[in-house]
């Protein structure tokens, strides 16, 4: 089963030596690693389950970081940034306060409600927040957002109904 480690740090010189304590250890692959505001370091890794697991138990225990076991192919695509490009009756804007919430956020709602992932940003220019859009029909909008607020916690959530066609290209 695949799955993906998230880490987030304060520093950037410690995030940058622990993603090579990881990759020196274990078998994983880097989609993304670098710095975010405010001078925060993060990276995101990707292997085989008990991989991630060894390697970020390798990992100071004093940084945000998560494991999403089982990862959902459409998440490994909104890392990449291949967004969608159709119409939809509702989309919803999920904003977190850091980046694992996220992107483990994410993955809950992709496994779980019938959404199509049109962006995700990830700390740089927010501050080290991160966010995420969705679209779908207004049920599964709302039905994602009542899986993220009782799991994570957030920053905001909006849904906006019949958005204009104008609007998904300034998301």
């Amino acid at each position: 089963m695949r799955s993906i480690g998230i880490a987030e740090f304060n520093s950037i010189p410690t995030g940058i030596e622990q993603l090579d304590k990881i990759l020196k250890k274990v078998d994983v692959e880097v989609y993304r690693g670098g710095t975010t505001c405010p001078g925060k370091y993060y990276f995101i890794i990707y292997g085989e389950v008990e991989a991630i697991s060894q390697g970020m138990r390798e990992i100071e225990k004093s940084t945000n970081v998560e494991i999403v076991s089982g990862v959902a192919p459409e998440l490994i695509k909104a890392l990449n940034k291949k967004e969608v490009g159709k119409r939809f009756s509702a989309i919803g804007v999920f904003e977190f306060y850091g980046i694992p919430e996220g992107v483990k956020a994410l993955d809950l709602v992709i496994k779980s409600v019938e959404i199509s992932v049109l962006k995700l940003i990830l700390g740089w220019t927010l501050a080290g927040k991160s966010y995420f859009v969705i679209g779908g029909d207004i049920s599964s909008i709302e039905e994602a957002v009542v899986l993220v607020t009782g799991s994570f916690k957030t920053r905001d959530i909006k849904i906006i109904n019949n958005p204009t066609k104008e609007l998904l290209d300034f998301i």
